[in-house]
Parts: structure tokens; C-alpha cells; sequence
């Protein structure tokens, strides 16, 4: 049984036979031509960096992204964050699943009932027949109501797409009252379906990994093959609005760097992508902090998606 974890570990701490996931592999060479293996171990709180150098690697089997091994080693700390040099280590398959995936902290159900009222409250006969297709079948919820909203970054984890979709109706609300020439059922219906794409792209066995249409298609073009394939089921879908929802789904990281293969054109693509970002945003400078919650710098790392060093005072 898992009894240590990784929001646990101290510097200085040795750990002995102790489980975890593993996110990532990666072998290296030293400077010196030795050779080195670099992993990201996960486990339901948290993450951590995990080096096995060249006179460790006779003592550890070897391992791929999705295993969970037992391993031993020492917590050094390395540029003012923890890494777990690993002396042993093996695969194991005895082992309990929900020790390894985070897990949202907030009621997954009652989340789901409250975005189930947003769906209630459209208006539009035929946005609603296009969410109906999607929220009214139950392989599709289930699958939504577990998928996490990335692999790495914003809402992370189990739970994670239906808590950044719920925030994001949320939001929503006050862009509607200021600007009620914005289209609410349009943008409410953008929300839902912006990240659709996430049920192809991410996979969830004992981590989150990207599966590979999720690596060589994106979430992006995915959900806009997915909001396709449902309008061809449904009967005189009005082309307009068609186009309007793929804008929406297409659009939605804002900027032909960040992903989106167009940029915003409507108003209710310009709302979603801000919102989206606001979410997102958020949650990840709240998941940097708490990753940094047993240090004693003043400043996280530089973070890509926040473009800028977080102060943790």
C-alpha cells in the first residue's frame, strides 16, 4: 500500500519501495559521456522530477511512460526544487489505481448538475439539439465528467474538463450582463463544446497521457471533426451557425501561435477565448503555488504558460 506522497516529500527525505507513476521518460548523456535518465513521476498529489544517474542504471528496470514502479532513492534539492535521485527501480503490477490520478478537489456531481442547468437555459431550438446530441448520451458524460482538461498544465487532473468548462459558464454570466448584444446561447454552446477535442487528445489509464491522434491532430482540429460529425446527424442544421460553433471551436486559444488555426471574428469568440484564458490562467498560477508551498524562494521558475515567474510570498 502507497503511503508516502509526493505533496509529502521533504528535502533530505529516503524513500524505500515506494510507488509512483510515471509521466515521462527521457535518457540523456552527461557532459562527460555518461549516461543518465530523466523521468516525471507522478502520483494523485502532485508531481516530481526523478534522475537515475549512469551507476544507478544496473539497479533499475526499465521503464516507459504509464508504468507504475516501486523504486528507492533519496529527495536532493536541485535549482530550489525537489528531485528524487532514484537508486532501485522496478515495474510493478500490484497496485491501487487511485493512488495515481489527481483528482479534482471539488464534487464532481454536483459540478455536472450545475452545468447541466446552463444547457436548460438555451434558448435556441437548434444550439440545443447540437449540445442535446452530445450531453444527452451517456458514454459521452461519463467520459466528460472524468476527462481532464490538459496533459500538464490548467485543470490537470480527473474532473478537470467539467471544473474549467463549469468555471467558464460561470464567467460567462458577468460578460452577458455587460454585454447583452453578445449571443448567450452561441457563447454558452462554444464553452461546451471549445474543449471536445480533449476526449481524443488525452487518455486517462494510471496517468494522464496524450494519445496519438492527440499528438499529431490537437484537440483543436479534433473538436471541430467531432462538432462535424455531429451536425451531418442532425436535420436541416442552419449552415450560419455551423460555421459560427467550428469558429468558436477553432478560435479558442486566441492566437495563431497558441494554436488556434484562425483568430477571433465574432464577439462571442473574442468573449470565449478570454474567458477560456481566465480559467485557465488562474488555475495554473494557483497549481504553481502550491508546488511551491515548502520552499523558500520568493519567485517559482519562469512558466510558460503564465509567461512570467510567480511570486509565492
Amino acid at each position: 500500500m502507497k503511503e508516502t506522497f509526493i505533496k509529502d516529500l521533504q528535502f533530505g527525505d529516503n524513500i524505500t519501495n515506494e510507488q509512483f507513476a510515471v509521466k515521462s521518460v527521457k535518457k540523456g548523456k552527461t557532459m562527460n559521456g555518461k549516461d543518465f535518465y530523466d523521468l516525471t513521476l507522478t502520483d494523485k498529489s502532485g508531481e516530481i522530477f526523478g534522475k537515475i544517474w549512469e551507476d544507478k542504471i544496473p539497479n533499475c528496470q526499465e521503464t516507459k511512460e504509464g508504468d507504475i514502479i516501486e523504486l528507492s532513492g533519496k529527495i536532493s534539492e536541485f535549482k530550489d526544487k525537489a528531485q528524487l535521485v532514484i537508486s532501485f527501480l522496478q515495474v510493478v503490477d500490484d497496485f491501487e489505481v487511485e493512488n495515481f490520478l489527481p483528482t479534482t478537489d471539488k464534487d464532481i456531481e454536483a459540478m455536472w448538475k450545475k452545468l447541466k442547468k446552463f444547457i436548460t437555459e438555451i434558448k435556441d431550438k437548434n444550439i440545443k439539439e447540437l449540445i442535446n446530441y452530445f450531453f444527452t448520451k451517456k458514454e459521452f458524460t461519463e467520459k466528460f465528467k472524468k476527462a481532464p482538461a490538459a496533459e500538464f498544465i490548467h485543470h490537470a487532473y480527473i474532473g478537470g474538463l467539467v471544473e474549467h468548462t463549469l468555471e467558464m459558464l460561470e464567467l460567462s454570466k458577468v460578460v452577458k450582463d455587460f454585454s447583452p448584444e453578445i449571443d448567450s446561447d452561441l457563447l454558452t454552446a462554444g464553452i461546451l463544446l471549445h474543449d471536445v477535442g480533449k476526449l481524443e487528445e488525452l487518455a486517462v489509464e494510471h496517468t494522464i497521457t496524450r494519445t496519438l491522434p492527440g499528438s499529431l491532430v490537437g484537440h483543436i482540429p479534433l473538436g471541430s471533426i467531432t462538432v462535424n460529425r455531429a451536425v451531418a446527424q442532425l436535420k436541416d442544421f442552419p449552415e450560419d451557425l455551423h460555421a459560427k460553433i467550428l469558429h468558436l471551436v477553432l478560435s479558442h486559444h486566441g492566437k495563431l501561435e497558441y494554436g488556434s488555426p484562425v483568430k477571433p471574428a465574432i464577439p462571442e469568440a473574442f468573449a470565449l477565448s478570454y474567458i477560456d484564458g481566465l480559467s485557465a490562467k488562474v488555475n495554473t498560477a494557483v497549481k504553481v503555488k502550491k508546488e511551491n508551498d515548502n520552499g523558500n524562494v520568493d519567485f517559482s521558475n519562469y512558466n510558460f504558460a503564465l509567461e512570467n515567474k510567480l511570486y509565492l510570498k
